[in-house]
């Protein structure tokens, strides 16, 4: 897929720090000071108890697929097909579901459950997107 294939984001104060921090490598999601929720995409509002307390919480390590799509409708004209999407969840941060392209396996490997990386990919406008990399079986996950 040419990774700058598309339409760049719109950034906005709520989600200025989410992009900022993946130019950086870093994947942010939101933290509510009041009532300890996280959530993604960031909004600047909790999704459980409707607090503007919200600040940045960054995730490590690896996720879980929970969920996935493989693609093989060519959308854009320079869009490479099939590609897989994943919705990925992360240990020690419940509610939280990341989409992004599954890089590092063919499309028809991708599973439910399988253990993925966080890595980032060129986007357009120069944006860094999350993308999720496949972790071998055995390998420490």
């Amino acid at each position: 897929m040419d990774a700058t294939t598309g339409i760049p984001p719109a950034v906005t104060e709520e989600t200025e720090p989410f992009w900022t921090a993946a130019g950086e490598g870093r994947l942010l999601v939101e933290h509510c000071t009041s009532c300890g929720a996280e959530s993604f995409p960031p909004r600047g509002i909790c999704r459980s108890c409707r607090a503007r307390t919200t600040e940045p919480a960054e995730i490590t390590g690896r996720g879980r697929v929970y969920s996935l799509t493989v693609n093989h409708q060519r959308w854009l004209p320079d869009l490479e097909v099939p590609y897989a999407v994943v919705l990925v969840e992360f240990p020690g941060h419940p509610g939280v579901r990341v989409p992004g392209r599954l890089r590092g396996c063919a499309p028809e490997e991708a599973a439910i459950g399988m253990a993925v990386g966080i890595g980032f990919e060129p986007g357009p406008g120069g944006f860094a997107i999350p993308s999720f990399v496949a972790v071998p079986e055995g390998d420490g996950s």
